[in-house]
């Protein structure tokens, strides 16, 4: 046992849960696992880097086998969902709640957010109203509500091609993804890849 009386084991797995960014790489297999040990044998001031290193190993192959997992469930639940593109979209904030035909709206703790057909926002005088997006539609199974990790890995998808999302809603089975006009058919074509569509 080392310090604070938990086996060196232990503390590896506290100190990798605290690094976000250490455990995604161990997910991903993308480790020197002997660098990894003498930094952490440095940092908490542990002796042995072998028994350090192997519990990253034993660790890591854990969090690949949980990852794997959770990723084909989330693939799975959005390969059987409908996916849809509008186009032309305006976003407005308002502080009060409006008499306007909204696509979506959500409300915040700084007033309300509305995504509507530009058509309908230049009928209107309002300020604040932004031009040129598009709203993907993901429209699944109530299942969803008890994967973890369906958001992340279509935020992440859409990350890793450079495409910004704007705004995200997700409320039971609908989930909308507000991104620009121009990234729109990239978007759509990345997680029809991605899901195999």
């Amino acid at each position: 046992m080392e310090q604070n009386n938990f086996s060196i084991a232990e503390q590896v797995i506290r100190y990798i849960e605290r690094k976000p960014y250490i455990l995604e790489a161990l997910e991903q297999n993308i480790v020197n696992y002997s660098a990894l040990a003498r930094k952490i044998s440095k940092e908490l001031t542990l002796k042995n880097t072998e028994t350090i290193k192997a519990a990253l190993i034993r660790k890591s192959k854990k969090y690949q086998k949980i990852k794997r997992k959770k990723q084909q469930k989330a693939i799975s639940i959005l390969r059987e969902a409908n996916f849809s593109l509008k186009n032309k979209i305006a976003c407005l904030h308002h502080s009060t709640i409006l008499n306007i035909k909204p696509i979506a709206y959500s409300k915040t703790p700084s007033g309300y957010m509305y995504f509507l057909d530009e058509n309908i926002a230049k009928k209107n005088n309002f300020a604040n109203i932004d031009y040129g997006y598009a709203i993907l539609h993901i429209k699944s199974s109530k299942e969803i509500e008890n994967i973890p990790g369906v958001i992340a890995f279509i935020l992440s998808a859409l990350a890793y091609e450079d495409i910004n999302v704007s705004h995200v809603m997700s409320c039971r089975e609908d989930t909308f993804i507000v991104i620009k006009e121009y990234d729109a058919s990239l978007a759509f074509s990345v997680l029809s890849k991605r899901l195999r569509l």
